[in-house]
């Protein structure tokens, strides 16, 4: 079947540079650069009866892809060959929304930056500051590519990091597979180590249940959890206290890689998790939600198998004693 797409929105450009260089056509590319590379024959031409409309969703983390049923299907596979850590949900008139956490916004940017100057985190950056990003890769990158790191680390710490400060507030934005967000109590800044991209906060006030979510111990009031979150990792460790320091236990969330906004972190929750008992008991929580997500397509096996494999790292080395903040 040959294919034709159109598609809007901030990832437009690098969604057509992932279809043309698959072999599908896209119409009315989104940049003269682009356009002037279909015509000169390096990508398709756009062409075919099946027309499948891309846009971005609310919010800007992902599209909403639209069509038929096959076409839709055909996208959605281009798009999970490349784009790994890729979440997809059911939309409405047989849509698929598509979620692109931390991996798959990286993927998308190194594909912009094959037709346009393009800062790293270019599409994270591109939701806290539109304006500033395309600044900084129009006056400065345009003409000092070889600077590309330097002046991203530059703009990701202009907008991000050096926003941090102890005793600021940092929401956690924890979305699940199929789709709902869940607003965990927000934390305050106590620790900020920009060299090694990590922040500390401590929460109390929790949320929800009245009991630890896996530990099923009982909450009181006064106690407090201390939240390690690092940039690249594959898990963040909370450690629940007593309102005098007493230790009530340590969950350790399995998560695609975190996400630094100015005002929140967000991750997608990978369903399963990892528990520590004072006692020395350890555990994994939640496998059987893990593999249902991924047998009802919302994650690809290799993800669903990425974060089995953080799991029962995080296990072995909890069980031998050992530290785990963050990095076991």
């Amino acid at each position: 079947m040959e294919l034709t797409l159109e598609i809007r929105g901030i990832y437009a450009t690098a969604l057509t540079r992932l279809f043309l260089d698959r072999g599908i056509g896209v119409a009315s590319p989104p940049s003269e650069v682009m356009a002037a590379q279909v015509q000169n024959g390096a990508g398709l031409p756009a062409r075919g009866s099946a027309g499948v409309h891309i846009t971005d969703i609310p919010g800007g983390q992902g599209v909403l892809i639209r069509g038929s049923e096959e076409p839709v299907g055909l996208v959605v596979d281009a798009m999970k060959a490349t784009l790994r850590d890729l979440v997809c949900r059911p939309a409405p008139d047989q849509g698929v929304a598509a979620e692109f956490p931390c991996l798959a916004k990286s993927v998308l940017d190194d594909l912009r930056n094959t037709a346009l100057p393009t800062v790293f985190n270019h599409h994270r950056l591109s939701l806290i500051a539109p304006e500033s990003v395309d600044l900084v890769e129009k006056r400065d990158l345009a003409e000092h590519p070889e600077r590309r790191e330097s002046l991203s680390r530059d703009l990701e710490n202009a907008l991000v990091w050096g926003t941090y400060r102890n005793g600021a507030k940092l929401k956690i934005e924890h979305v699940k597979l199929d789709g709902p967000i869940l607003y965990l109590s927000e934390g305050e800044i106590i620790e900020v180590a920009p060299d090694v991209r990590q922040v500390t906060l401590r929460r109390g006030e929790f949320r929800g249940r009245t009991t630890y979510d896996g530990l099923h111990i009982p909450k009181n009031h006064g106690d407090y959890a201390v939240t390690v979150i690092r940039e690249g990792e594959w898990f963040y460790k909370h450690t629940y206290c007593r309102r005098h320091g007493a230790l009530i236990g340590t969950y350790y969330n399995i998560n695609t890689l975190v996400e630094f906004y100015p005002d929140r972190i967000r991750y997608v929750d990978l369903e399963v998790d990892v528990v520590a008992w004072p006692d020395g008991r350890v555990e994994i929580t939640d496998e059987d939600d893990l593999r249902e997500r991924c047998e009802r397509g919302y994650i690809i096996p290799e993800l669903r198998d990425r974060a089995m494999e953080t799991a029962h790292r995080i296990l072995s080395v909890a069980q031998a004693g050992r530290d785990t903040s963050p990095d076991p």
